[in-house]
């Protein structure tokens, strides 16, 4: 999981820098100097969903678009493969993150929800609109 954390905060920085790049620094009156815009800020500004949040959201549809396949194509087959043997220690499987997510949107019953194209597009937003995930 340390791992995905520093990714995570890698991806956030890096986000935050090229926002910073875009709208500039601000002229505060009271020292009578430029400063650097703060990240509540430039979330404020820019109103964007975080970066995490939209590869979240594009994991989600992708996982969707491949349950709903055939059984016999290459990508489900991929996706439901059990390799045998423990993973490393912080090495969470992708099926696991996917679990993961989805408890956090609540969603229960993915295995039907996800051949429902409208259903699971709701969740989909939900996953992009929702903070912490």
């Amino acid at each position: 999981m340390a791992h995905y954390h520093t990714v995570r905060k890698r991806l956030l920085v890096f986000e935050n820098k090229i926002l910073r790049k875009i709208c500039g620094p601000v002229f505060d009156s009271e020292l009578n100097n430029w400063r650097r815009r703060k990240n509540t800020e430039l979330r404020g500004i820019t109103e964007v969903p975080l970066l995490t949040s939209h590869i979240k959201c594009q994991r989600l549809k992708w996982f969707g678009h491949t349950m709903r396949k055939t059984e016999t194509t290459n990508t489900r087959a991929v996706m439901e493969w059990q390799p045998t043997g423990k993973r490393p220690r912080g090495r969470p499987r992708w099926m696991d993150g996917i679990r993961k997510d989805l408890e956090t949107l609540e969603v229960t019953n993915w295995e039907d929800g996800v051949q429902d194209r409208d259903y699971w597009r709701t969740v989909t937003v939900a996953a992009k609109i929702l903070k912490e995930l």
